[in-house]
């Protein structure tokens, strides 16, 4: 299997954000996980990481290659839905092992509840 992030497992339409920030979101101290029915047959991959909840751009792009990264090796695991996630605290290399397990237990909370969400699209 091939560990790759292709454009295809993306989430880029700032629509899909929407209708995924119209549900309920699953959190953690870590993250917060809104999610979305997809129209694609994969599961689809959305960040949110912000200037005021991580200052630095270094440590933005940590915190994405984090996501993407716990994302690729469970892709396979998740239901064809589409995940925002949005980083609720700063990430430092210190932390990033909680964070990980954290993330990966929201996924598959969400695994679990993907009969509650509907599609919200119009």
């Amino acid at each position: 299997m091939k560990y790759i992030f292709p454009l295809n497992h993306r989430v880029r339409q700032s629509i899909v954000f929407t209708n995924a920030f119209r549900n309920k979101p699953l959190q953690n101290k870590w993250f917060a996980i809104n999610i979305a029915n997809s129209t694609q047959p994969i599961a689809r991959l959305g960040m949110v990481v912000s200037k005021r909840t991580m200052a630095k751009s270094v440590s933005r792009n940590y915190a994405k290659r984090l996501i993407r990264e716990v994302f690729r090796y469970n892709s396979a695991n998740l239901p064809p839905m589409d995940f925002i996630i949005r980083i609720r605290r700063k990430l430092t290399k210190e932390t990033s092992l909680e964070a990980r397990s954290a993330l990966l237990q929201l996924m598959l909370n969400a695994k679990s509840n993907d009969s509650i969400y509907i599609s919200t699209s119009n």
